[in-house]
């Protein structure tokens, strides 16, 4: 809450709301997908030769990222759902394609949109609508950093790694390949022919950073000069790369570039947890990932320091928000399952100040300070761990949190944890 009251008001009631999961459920369920079949994978490969057990574990893991590529809530599915939230923050109403099973497809859309919303969103949201083309990425690098927490702070030891590439390098891809028009710009003639005049066969945007990068440039621009479809009938949504100015195809190439930094991070080799010191009381652990980011208002690089001690977890993420022509700086820290009460409730902590650009601007110097502080109760209960949480903050971006207003959000639910 309050997400699933926008989910309720755009499906028609509470229930069918849960169509429209939000990010935090949306990533809880790939996750879990993730974990699980990894977890089964890392028990039921039984060899004695160590190198032959792990190969073979490593391929099978592989092989199920792979399809699940193409499957409800594998990263595919997430990327798209991180889409769709923001489309329902806005109480718009979508289907994603990926829950067809599309094997072997070239692009896969969210679809089921009226022009008239996409209008709506772009000319009374802005800042949303850019958000929108932008949050599969988001999505894809919230889960990388969500499930390299996991196995650093509670020692999972699973074989994510396969799937840390294929996410990191489809998305370093397919920014780099939105500035080709070469590569794009047939997908979208073919597109365009094949979905014809029937509007609700066409995706929300098409190619996402093309459409990203010329919201940026252009946030005053009425939706509606994008022009009439070829069929004739509707708006011409897709925005090829050949259509982008100069300035907007130089820019979307510098962020295709940036992109390569997500490679930078002992996780994605095969060391999830670094020893750093050995105390009477027990090893002290550490990690860093670098992330690269894009936004509402242009991009966020991010240095995130992972530390254990033999009593406590913390995480703190050091960012550098940049738009146009301006940076801007966040800290973030939180401790993670802090026992109280006899090892009876476990609590989590995060906090967070920034300055972003003022009114999400992609073009201002002046900076607004903002905040987020969220607090978590876990209530432990042999392996069950029911939990509640409450969030707040002030105007900006935060990585997957679906408002850019202020906001207090409540979310409860139920964490199973095995030894």
């Amino acid at each position: 809450m309050p997400y699933q009251f926008y989910a309720t008001r755009t499906t028609g009631s509470f229930f069918t709301g849960y169509a429209n999961p939000s990010m935090a459920q949306s990533l809880a369920m790939s996750n879990n997908l993730y974990s699980t079949a990894h977890y089964g994978i890392n028990r039921g490969v039984r060899l004695k030769n160590e190198f032959f057990r792990k190969l073979l574990g490593s391929a099978l893991v592989l092989g199920f990222d792979l399809i699940s590529l193409y499957a409800p809530f594998g990263m595919g599915w997430l990327h798209e759902e991180y889409h769709r939230a923001v489309l329902t923050r806005r109480e718009i109403n979508s289907f994603n394609d990926m829950n067809t099973f599309p094997f072997g497809q070239a692009t896969v859309s969210v679809r089921k949109i009226d022009d008239e919303d996409l209008i709506r969103l772009s000319d009374q949201h802005t800042f949303d609508f850019i958000r929108l083309q932008s949050a599969g990425l988001e999505a894809q690098y919230h889960q990388i950093q969500s499930l390299q927490k996991n196995n650093f702070y509670y020692n999972q030891a699973l074989p994510h790694i396969p799937l840390y590439w294929l996410s990191t390098l489809n998305a370093i891809t397919y920014v780099i390949q939105s500035a080709s028009a070469e590569d794009f710009d047939p997908l979208i003639d073919e597109a365009n022919e094949k979905e014809g005049a029937d509007i609700s066969k066409r995706d929300f945007t098409g190619p996402d950073f093309t459409a990203w990068v010329s919201a940026l440039f252009n946030p005053d621009r009425p939706y509606e000069e994008r022009g009439i479809h070829p069929s004739g009938v509707g708006i011409n949504r897709y925005i090829k790369p050949s259509e982008l100015s100069t300035d907007e195809l130089a820019y979307l190439k510098r962020q295709g570039n940036l992109q390569w930094i997500n490679l930078l991070s002992p996780h994605l080799f095969g060391f999830p947890k670094i020893k750093l010191k050995s105390t009477a009381q027990g090893d002290h652990y550490g990690n860093i990932a670098i992330r690269h980011l894009l936004t509402s208002f242009g991009n966020d690089i991010c240095l995130d320091l992972f530390y254990q001690t033999p009593k406590n977890n913390y995480f703190f993420s050091l960012h550098n928000f940049n738009n146009l022509n301006a940076s801007f700086f966040g800290l973030e820290g939180a401790v993670i399952d802090r026992p109280f009460y006899f090892n009876k409730i476990m609590v989590s902590g995060r906090g967070m100040v920034w300055t972003q650009p003022r009114n999400q601007s992609f073009t201002t110097s002046d900076a607004s300070l903002g905040g987020l502080l969220s607090i978590r109760s876990a209530f432990v209960l042999g392996a069950w761990w029911p939990y509640f949480e409450i969030e707040a903050k002030t105007k900006g971006w935060v990585m997957g949190n679906v408002f850019l207003e202020e906001n207090i959000s409540f979310r409860g639910g139920l964490s199973l944890r095995f030894r």
